[in-house]
């Protein structure tokens, strides 16, 4: 294979990507991958590859020179067609994979391997501060105390801190609705202090999720949040108990639309809030499965 046509292939791969994020951005399949706020950034990819492909196509169409750096070996392209296959299918394999097979959303078995958790709670300072008593002694308190200032620490924003208006807005109502852009910071906000919700109604959507310590009576209903990509999503959502529904009726995956009452409930030593449900129905998936993240700051 030529030096030519080394570059031209080349050439032909940076298109093929170009093409790809292309499409990924007119479908709106792009924000299955990325958040929003990352856009701009993919954006800019895309006219760096574009530009790479025009030089490396115009560098397909340059005289073939020899040039010698008298460095005692060569840097010319391989001639080997299998062995320039080979590392070139590499960089095609995926641009096809991409075109040609169906996008994938996470659902309950990522949801599985992830685990159930709250995100504030598993961040929380308090977290690792939770020690068995056997491990206190008496010359304990300088650290108790040293940890006191960092719970009380400016830097730390709460949910009312990140999400001031919806905070507000969820205090002042007595009929909560978690929607696209208020699932995250909603969430956050009611497990932050879930006695101050105890009582309201709130209406909410997402996939049914188990775990295998669940009761029978007992489902989460969530979705996924993702702050920057698809790799560190996880799963936001809200305990679903009681209220004579008949769960088993609801397999994991499935999308409902469930209004009822909060409560509040102990789970893996957490008091977190908890939906008794008035009305679970069944939904079709949303065209945009996942949540993001939206600071109010």
């Amino acid at each position: 294979m030529s030096k030519n046509s080394h570059y031209f292939f080349r050439s032909i791969i940076l298109l093929g990507f170009g093409l790809f994020i292309i499409n990924l951005l007119i479908t709106g399949d792009i924000h299955k991958f990325i958040a929003p706020r990352m856009t701009p950034y993919i954006y800019f990819a895309l006219f760096v590859i574009i530009v790479l492909s025009v030089i490396q196509f115009f560098k397909s169409d340059s005289p073939e020179d020899e040039h010698s750096c008298d460095c005692g070996h060569s840097h010319d392209l391989t001639d080997s067609m299998p062995r320039s296959f080979l590392v070139y299918s590499l960089f095609i394999v995926p641009i096809f994979t991409g075109m040609l097979f169906s996008d994938h959303v996470l659902g309950s078995s990522q949801a599985s391997i992830k685990g159930f958790k709250y995100e504030l709670n598993s961040t929380s300072p308090s977290d690792s501060f939770n020690k068995p008593e056997s491990n206190v002694s008496t010359g304990d308190s300088a650290e108790e105390s040293d940890e006191q200032d960092l719970l009380e620490d400016p830097a730390i924003l709460t949910p009312e801190d990140r999400y001031p208006k919806l905070y507000k807005e969820f205090s002042n109502n007595e009929s909560l609705v978690l929607n696209e852009d208020t699932y995250i910071g909603g969430i956050s906000i009611l497990e932050d202090n879930a006695d101050q919700y105890v009582g309201k109604e709130i209406t909410m959507n997402g996939f049914v999720f188990r775990e295998d310590s669940f009761p029978e009576d007992q489902i989460v209903i969530g979705r996924f949040g993702i702050s920057c990509c698809v790799a560190d999503g996880g799963i936001y959502g809200l305990l679903v108990q009681g209220g004579g529904q008949e769960y088993s009726r609801f397999k994991n995956d499935t999308w409902v639309e469930v209004t009822g009452t909060l409560k509040k409930v102990k789970h893996n030593n957490w008091e977190l809030p908890m939906i008794e449900p008035a009305s679970i129905k069944k939904i079709e998936t949303p065209k945009e499965p996942y949540v993001y993240e939206e600071l109010e700051f």
